[in-house]
């Protein structure tokens, strides 16, 4: 019996919301909350109060009693001025989506939203919560003034995924009434791989695999630690002596050719094993300084370096979609 009543409240909520987008549309990233799509209810406590109040009345009109008549109406009047109050504190409140940076999958990104209060007055308790997800965020907004808000939303994997309905809310003034507008924002997160914790395949210090070139001097690229048959013209002595770690200094030919992360290159297996792999390579050849490409299935980068190089590559693996698992 209660798992029919809830199938079929789940089947009412969804029902519900498809026609509120129906009828609202999908929501530009700059939106003013207009009187007729603002929604208000008594909370819990609301209904309680209500009930007291009709109690009141009821007494009131059994013995005849004029304090009992006062004190009643005198809480009625609160909670209609409370119904005004609770749905001025939402109306025209205008909330821009600044978006989010793009996170590994599995972490969770910061969305931004920016609420400006044109009014003369402060509005309170205005909070904000994703459709199903149980982080918000609550502020209070000075009069003609602006705030920029974080909130969190955890990813779900790697790719491109539209973002759940945002719900702004208040309680405000006495709790007694909920006002409440949902957005349907056409509002994206990018989540890139999560890296593997080493890049298979090519052996470490390979110059195909970082790019390095040791006969170079033209660019000084860094100390690591060393190895045998590194020339002892290299050792970073003072670091010897003041660390007691035997370090060598690495310098970058200028004239090496850049270093291009292939999909071909790694090992045969699970397709999202080798999108781990190949984001791993992306990193270390960051950290690095090296300038890189990436060859996966229909997207080639051209080889470039520094952190818009990271992204565009990163995008294209969280994007890429394989036989094993797609990405949206």
């Amino acid at each position: 019996m209660a798992a029919g009543l809830a199938a079929l409240n789940n089947r009412f909520g969804q029902a519900l919301r498809a026609w509120a987008k129906r009828r609202q549309g999908i929501d530009p990233p700059d939106v003013e909350l207009q009187t007729r799509r603002i929604y208000i209810l008594p909370t819990r406590a609301g209904m309680i109060f209500a009930v007291i109040a009709f109690v009141m009345m009821l007494g009131a009109m059994n013995y005849n009693n004029n304090l009992g008549f006062a004190l009643t109406f005198l809480l009625a009047a609160v909670g209609i001025v409370s119904i005004h109050h609770c749905h001025h504190n939402l109306a025209l409140l205008r909330v821009s989506a600044l978006g989010a940076e793009p996170v590994f999958a599995g972490e969770t990104w910061q969305f931004r939203f920016r609420l400006q209060n044109q009014r003369p007055d402060t509005r309170w308790q205005i909070r904000l919560n994703w459709d199903g997800d149980s982080h918000d965020a609550c502020v209070d907004l000075d009069a003609a003034n602006h705030v920029v808000v974080e909130l969190p939303l955890d990813s779900p994997g790697r790719g491109l995924h539209a973002v759940p309905r945002l719900r702004v809310a208040t309680c405000y003034p006495l709790g007694l009434f909920a006002s409440w507008s949902w957005l349907n924002l056409d509002l994206n997160g990018l989540a890139y791989p999560r890296p593997a914790a080493r890049a298979d395949g090519l052996a470490a210090g390979d110059p195909a695999r970082d790019g390095l070139d040791a006969t170079g001097e033209d660019d000084y690229a860094g100390m690591r630690q060393w190895r045998p048959g590194d020339s002892p013209r290299r050792i970073a002595w003072k670091a010897l002596a003041r660390t007691g770690q035997k370090l060598v200094h690495e310098y970058r030919g200028g004239a090496g050719a850049p270093v291009w992360i292939d999909w071909d290159s790694e090992p045969d297996g699970d397709d999202e094993r080798r999108i781990a792999r190949l984001t791993r390579r992306v990193l270390d050849a960051t950290a690095t300084g090296t300038d890189f490409g990436l060859r996966v299935p229909g997207v080639i980068v051209p080889p470039d370096q520094g952190m818009e190089q990271r992204h565009r590559c990163l995008r294209a693996l969280a994007l890429l979609h394989t036989t094993s698992a797609a990405a949206p």
